[in-house]
């Protein structure tokens, strides 16, 4: 049992530098999103809309994935750093791409239309699952 305790007090103190080190990079990478967007989907989705709702959790899910795949073959926290924050760079150009494709429905959120919006949400969680594939590895 003892092996079992010696583990944990050793690998812990790391998890948590593991853990802040990602939310971080997560919050970081969620504040640029909220910033370069014109519009405020936190406010919508706070005040009941359905589709800003939709879409910003999709986002969240989104935006998680690949930061997840950086802590697989993690080799060091600045290795999770950088390759954390190169998932979210890729990750903020990706919404961006699908944006300017899919041009029109991110407005919808703000009128509440949800059926264009899931679509568009089930877009980006698609490229976010790809780019973590290729992230693991």
């Amino acid at each position: 049992m003892a092996p079992v305790f010696d583990s944990l007090a050793n690998g812990f103190p790391w998890l948590i530098f593991y853990l802040l080190a990602v939310t971080a990079i997560f919050l970081i990478g969620l504040f640029v999103y909220v910033m370069l967007t014109p519009h405020k989907e936190f406010a919508l989705a706070t005040q009941g809309n359905m589709a800003a709702a939709i879409h910003l959790s999709s986002l969240i899910i989104a935006l998680s994935l690949p930061l997840a795949a950086c802590l697989i073959n993690k080799v060091s926290i600045l290795d999770v750093a950088v390759w954390g924050s190169v998932s979210v760079l890729l990750q903020l150009f990706l919404f961006r791409m699908t944006d300017m494709i899919f041009r029109g429905i991110p407005a919808l959120s703000e009128k509440d239309v949800a059926a264009p919006v899931v679509v568009l949400g089930a877009f980006k969680l698609a490229g976010s699952s790809i780019l973590a594939f290729a992230i693991a590895g």
